[in-house]
């Protein structure tokens, strides 16, 4: 489509210029750099998930203690946990772009040892599941070393107080909206994020803005997606209140919003599809339930449902499969021909930006 890409540029020259005013429970964006982010900020829910304005980038929380249907699909044999904290980023079991997970506290946090307790681990292994079911086999390339899944431990130098943030203003080094910009800027400053790696972040501190965070390719350029597991949004539950991580691998809240994170830091929902609202979402109102997307979060200033996370039959990849799977139009970022999926798509694309 030949008007695509010059209205492309003027949607992304609107943004970095801030000349869309933010959602609630969106990270306004500041540059596309490395250590811009979006967020998920709950309302009742957390990471645009069960939000009622989340943003581009931001998760909500939420205290239904329904477990979420998941469906079922073939899956490869899934990679074993591991039993051993590790600093270190071990040795890759592929060459491929894939989403390495840490387990980051700030210099404070308590350490509930959530990267050797299987915790974070089931967490992962659920939606890395979920998202094969609704693919047909295909899920994002996790980072492995001799076939089990490799869970980093990082401990920042700084102080929750400080990653938390002490203001409203929209600046990376104070507003509360930006934790996984810290986060990520920090990781950068240690020396631990290496080219092609998205990051899973489960972060140990605390957010008063959102449960989550996200990147935005091209606008909001980052390696992080992250949740916040002491995130406590006032009028909201807290994030980490739901059960999540169980054995059983069902997905619930949190790993689905870790999903919507990191969907997100590949670049969708792309700002041309056509259902695309508040830099990222998905509203399809073609749909009878459009609140079972993966990718909702309710319009600003309408009374639509929260995120469908706990309705029947969970939810779904991209309902109408229009907006970021599969999609015939091959101008628009899409999930089904990302280099971090496995298998490989035939003509794999990086996130814009990279």
């Amino acid at each position: 489509m030949p008007e695509q890409a010059p209205r492309r540029a003027r949607l992304l020259a609107a943004l970095a210029l801030g000349a869309c005013t933010p959602d609630p429970g969106e990270s306004p964006p500041t540059s596309a750099s490395a250590t811009t982010s979006a967020t998920t900020a709950p309302t009742s829910s957390p990471s645009s998930l069960d939000t009622t304005a989340p943003s581009s980038t931001t998760t909500s929380s939420t205290t239904d203690p329904t477990t979420a249907d998941s469906s079922t699909g073939p899956f490869e044999p899934p990679p074993p946990c591991p039993f051993d904290r590790t600093e270190l980023d071990l040795p890759d079991d592929a060459p491929e772009p894939q989403v390495r997970v840490l387990y980051v506290l700030p210099s404070d946090g308590a350490d509930e040892q959530l990267d050797t307790n299987d915790t974070i681990c089931n967490s992962v292994l659920a939606w890395s599941q979920w998202l094969s079911s609704q693919t047909e086999g295909r899920t994002l390339r996790l980072d492995t070393s001799a076939g089990t899944l490799d869970i980093g431990f990082v401990r920042l130098d700084l102080p929750n107080a400080v990653m938390h943030g002490t203001s409203e203003a929209f600046d990376v080094d104070t507003g509360f909206a930006y934790v996984r910009d810290r986060i990520e800027r920090e990781l950068v400053q240690m020396g631990l994020l290496v080219p092609h790696k998205l990051y899973a972040v489960y972060y140990g501190g605390t957010s008063q803005y959102a449960c989550g965070g996200g990147a935005y390719p091209p606008v909001l350029i980052g390696q992080v997606g992250a949740l916040y597991l002491g995130g406590e949004i006032p009028g909201s539950s807290p994030c980490g209140e739901a059960p999540w991580g169980q054995a059983d691998l069902v997905p619930r809240y949190l790993e689905y919003a870790m999903l919507h994170e990191l969907v997100h830091s590949l670049g969708m929902v792309d700002l041309l599809a056509p259902h695309e609202h508040s830099s990222g979402h998905a509203f399809d109102d073609g749909e009878p339930n459009p609140e079972r997307d993966l990718m909702y979060a309710p319009r600003p200033g309408m009374k639509d449902p929260p995120w469908g996370v706990y309705a029947p039959g969970g939810l779904v990849l991209d309902l109408g499969r229009d907006d970021y799977f599969e999609l015939p139009d091959r101008s628009l970022v899409d999930l089904s021909r990302s280099a971090f999926l496995e298998p490989l798509p035939a003509d794999p694309e990086l996130p814009p930006g990279w």
